[in-house]
């Protein structure tokens, strides 16, 4: 099916962003739909048929372009160049030291101002035929070799530009984002960087996920399943490189468990953080595999994870909150599941992470997909 796009225009200030502020409608089959904005290259609407055929939208999200420029939660937004958390703001590449912004405590979070989610980014329809060949393309392990993962249509193609300097990181930076549909029924997004120095490349989708439906409150009772024997330890909200191992601990869903047990708030790893913000380390090496379910028995839907990435951050809403969201919705505290599929947070800091630093002149994959079954 064609990919459509229209104007996404701000009510505040009419006319302003309609060059540059669009919608486009990517659509899968069996009643799957997204829409995708070009101000933060942002979920802002997706749509999932229940057991009995019945769609609904569900990530969370304000209700306008106002919304989102105002939006200070990142709903459905791709965060970078460097998502999460960079220990006091400060990194060394070859020698030389760069300084961010310190945004959260004396830490950088999500980059920084002028970051991949505050960016209006550019937008072109692919083919399908051109689609298939920009993942092909990818060489990513475990994707381009199964063509029930590559696109079944057209595909959404975003790009934008970070300047040398930009937030303190180097390198002239372009960035691209693929979003399709597989045959399989993921909803797949690949993301491209090519910088002209070495830089930090460490992108996320930090969409807020209720497979109730976005509107439907706490999302405790889904089941949230994960292969992971360990979490990296946090030491003022920021990996060490240190790890804890989930056995006995509210990380452990290896056998599935409702999303409330990794809500216990006594936890110090939790408590800290009023809720679920935690990184998980995946078994996947480096290939696009499964690596987490998430399932709402009572509306009948379920949602796999698939990446290449080393990591998920999960995060719960902890701090959601207000009204007059996306069809009137009001959202509280722990409405919704981030699964963000990403580079270690601080990997750029330590030795023993994979590293998130990409070479001049070598563009960088990475992958994530949510399939819907």
């Amino acid at each position: 099916m064609s990919i459509v796009s229209e104007n996404f225009p701000s009510v505040r200030f009419p006319g302003k962003y309609d060059n540059v502020s669009k919608k486009y409608t990517v659509t899968g089959e069996g009643g799957l739909k997204a829409e995708i904005l070009t101000y933060g290259a942002r979920i802002f609407r997706l749509y999932v048929p229940d057991r009995n055929g019945e769609t609904a939208d569900v990530v969370l999200g304000p209700k306008d372009l106002d919304g989102y420029l105002a939006d200070g939660a990142n709903h459905g937004a791709v965060v970078g160049r460097s998502a999460n958390r960079i220990a006091d703001a400060s990194f060394t590449i070859d020698g030389v030291t760069y300084n961010l912004p310190q945004n959260d405590g004396t830490n950088n979070l999500h980059t920084g101002d002028k970051a991949y989610q505050n960016k209006f980014w550019a937008a072109k329809v692919l083919s399908s035929e051109d689609s298939y060949a920009y993942v092909k393309n990818s060489g990513i392990r475990g994707l381009c070799d199964n063509d029930m993962k590559m696109p079944s249509d057209e595909s959404l193609l975003l790009c934008c530009d970070s300047a040398d300097g930009e937030c303190g990181f180097p390198g002239n930076l372009k960035t691209q984002v693929l979003y399709y549909f597989s045959a399989d029924g993921t909803f797949t997004i690949i993301y491209m960087g090519l910088s002209d120095k070495k830089t930090v490349f460490a992108p996320t989708n930090h969409a807020y996920f209720n497979l109730a439906g976005h509107d439907k409150g706490n999302v405790g009772h889904q089941i949230l399943t994960m292969d992971c024997d360990k979490v990296t330890l946090k030491v003022n909200r920021c990996p060490n490189g240190e790890y804890i191992d989930v056995e006995g601990t509210p990380f452990d869903f290896r056998e599935g468990a409702p999303v409330s047990k990794c809500l216990d708030l006594t936890y110090p790893q939790i408590g800290e953080s009023n809720g679920i913000d935690q990184n998980f380390c995946l078994k996947n090496n480096g290939a696009y595999a499964l690596v987490a379910s998430l399932e709402d028995k009572e509306a009948g839907r379920l949602m796999e994870t698939w990446t290449d990435l080393p990591g998920v951050q999960l995060y719960c809403g902890n701090h959601l909150g207000g009204d007059g969201f996306k069809d009137g919705a009001s959202y509280k505290p722990y409405d919704a599941l981030c699964i963000e599929a990403q580079m270690y947070p601080n990997a750029v800091n330590v030795p023993s992470f994979e590293s998130p630093v990409i070479n001049a002149g070598e563009p960088c994959y990475h992958v994530c997909g949510y399939r819907f079954c």
